[in-house]
């Protein structure tokens, strides 16, 4: 199995000319892949570099690092002779760097240097630190670091050495927090380039970092804007926050819908204090804030159970549009749980967008038609949605008629996705990409399907009705699966099926969900088949046996 990691249209740069390029580095991202795990890993973890390296289609040069835990500037080269140059910047100690940092420490002292060897892999290293305040509250000062030397957690060190260990940094001293708080605020070149980021919000108001959950909220924020840049403040939806309920986590997440946000609780209520800091965070982005009740990941059917919260004046209408890579969509607030958008699989949708040229498309369990949507505008030469239910086929066309797209050209079946493969098997029909994002769980006019019972039936029909060389993005939400339980049902198919050059795939998260190498609640799944083979040529010997296994 192959690990998959699709281009993502919202990413950005900080900076850019001929030799260089400059990244706004979020916490938690490695510059580059750690060697060092090789072989100790299911699969390589990779660094900033290496997504970006796949996003712009060009080999990059390591310049300089930063740690996973520490954000801000950071460098990379287009070509071997520029990393060479800017490297030589940095050991000729040209360059001017700039940190901030957060400390529970009280310190009197308003600036010092501190002037200390730093041991680094049995060598004694000399290394320079200034460090200065830049402003305090009762609990808490903001510093700024400014290393003369370049050597391996110099500042954490020297932090520690002038009795201001950074917080969160329990390795040197630091007191206990949710997050290291060390940001690299500026990079100066000698030849006039200078790079800044904006330090996170919480270094700028340091009273908010007295309230945890808050504060955990804006750091989660403050990776995708670091991600995304200028679309978090446009009309596009994606995730903000990903916090599911555990007891590292404040048991929330956090979607931008075009603009409007929308807040999921997975606790059983609201406190007080949660309500008064859900408050304090529109009225901090300006942005209207509807909260929906998920108690202990339960789906809750019904209306919101907080109204929309005050920001500007601003009322939320029962429905409003929001845009996905330029794609238009309805969203409403009156169609349950959900507002008529899944953000988790926008990934998924722009590599369909990028990869339905003339191919014939098949969308199962469409709901309101993203993937459909993404395959006609994709310039698919046929796109075929079904779902059982007829309002969200009626809200599937009202999306294609916002993108003034001609439903007379598409079609839009209100059938059982099971039923319609099997039809589709008995007359030979195929399909050159097929989508199947199906619910654990639903209820037909003729039977109930669940995806722990009917995963290997819904897969052979899918395989099935795959052209020659056609590619099947099979994903599922059910908690109940391992990503090794599809893997597998996934094999036994390509034997039972010979099919011999089956490429299989696990699409990994966008970088708004689930950092790299922690578990994922999306499983999703690219399968190719690789070379012509003939799979209808099977239909007889397998065709039985698909319409009569049990449900």
């Amino acid at each position: 199995m192959n690990f998959l990691r699709l281009n993502d249209y919202l990413l950005t740069i900080l900076f850019q000319d001929s030799e260089i390029i400059a990244l706004d580095k979020p916490y938690g991202l490695t510059s580059h892949t750690n060697d060092s795990k090789v072989g100790n890993e299911d699969f390589i973890h990779e660094g900033l570099i290496e997504i970006y390296e796949k996003q712009l289609g060009q080999r990059l040069y390591i310049v300089h690092r930063l740690d996973q835990t520490t954000t801000g500037v950071i460098i990379f080269a287009k070509t071997p002779e520029a990393a060479k140059k800017y490297a030589a910047f940095f050991f000729d100690r040209k360059v001017k760097k700039t940190y901030l940092f957060i400390t529970a420490k009280k310190s009197i002292k308003t600036e010092f240097n501190i002037d200390q060897p730093i041991i680094h892999k049995g060598k004694e290293l000399t290394a320079q630190t200034d460090f200065s305040l830049i402003k305090k509250t009762s609990t808490f000062q903001l510093w700024q670091a400014r290393p003369l030397t370049g050597r391996n957690h110099q500042i954490r060190i020297h932090a520690q050495a002038g009795d201001i260990s950074i917080l969160g940094d329990a390795k040197y001293g630091g007191d206990a927090f949710a997050f290291l708080c060390l940001h690299n605020r500026r990079i100066e070149f000698p030849n006039g380039i200078v790079i800044e980021s904006q330090p996170p919000m919480y270094f700028e108001d340091l009273n908010l970092i007295e309230n945890f959950m808050l504060v955990k909220i804006l750091f989660d924020i403050d990776r995708r804007q670091r991600l995304f840049g200028q679309f978090s403040a446009s009309k596009e939806c994606f995730r903000l926050v990903h916090q599911k309920s555990d007891e590292r986590n404040t048991g929330v997440t956090l979607d931008q819908l075009g603009e409007n946000w929308v807040l999921y609780s997975y606790h059983n209520n609201l406190s007080e204090s949660d309500q008064k800091t859900f408050q304090q965070l529109s009225k901090i982005f300006n942005k209207p804030l509807l909260i929906r009740f998920r108690p202990e990941g339960k789906s809750v059917v019904g209306h919101p159970v907080a109204p929309v919260l005050p920001s500007a004046g601003a009322a939320l209408q029962n429905s409003w549009m929001a845009e996905e890579n330029k794609i238009k969509y309805e969203l409403r607030m009156d169609a349950g749980q959900s507002f008529g958008l899944f953000v988790d699989q926008r990934l998924q949708r722009y590599w369909v967008l990028k990869n339905s040229s003339d191919k014939k498309v098949l969308n199962l369990f469409s709901y309101t038609g993203g993937f459909s949507l993404a395959a006609a505008l994709g310039k698919a030469k046929e796109v075929t949605s079904v779902d059982t239910n007829k309002n969200v086929l009626a809200w599937s066309k009202k999306n294609f008629e916002l993108n003034q797209l001609d439903l007379s050209h598409y079609k839009f079946l209100c059938r059982d996705s099971l039923e319609f493969l099997e039809q589709n098997i008995k007359k030979n029909s195929t399909f050159d990409l097929i989508i199947c994002d199906p619910p654990a769980f639903s209820r037909g006019e003729k039977a109930i399907f669940k995806i722990e019972t009917h995963l290997e039936k819904l897969l052979k029909g899918c395989l099935l009705c795959l052209s020659a060389e056609g590619t099947l993005l099979f994903s599922t939400h059910f908690e109940g699966f391992f990503i090794d339980d599809i893997r597998r049902t996934i094999e036994k198919l390509k034997i039972d099926l010979k099919l011999k050059h089956l490429q299989i795939s696990l699409i990994q998260s966008g970088l708004d969900f689930e950092l790299i190498g922690k578990k994922t609640i999306l499983k999703s799944f690219m399968i190719t088949k690789k070379q012509e083979e003939e799979p209808l040529a099977l239909v007889t010997q397998c065709t039985t046996d698909l319409l009569t296994e049990e449900d």
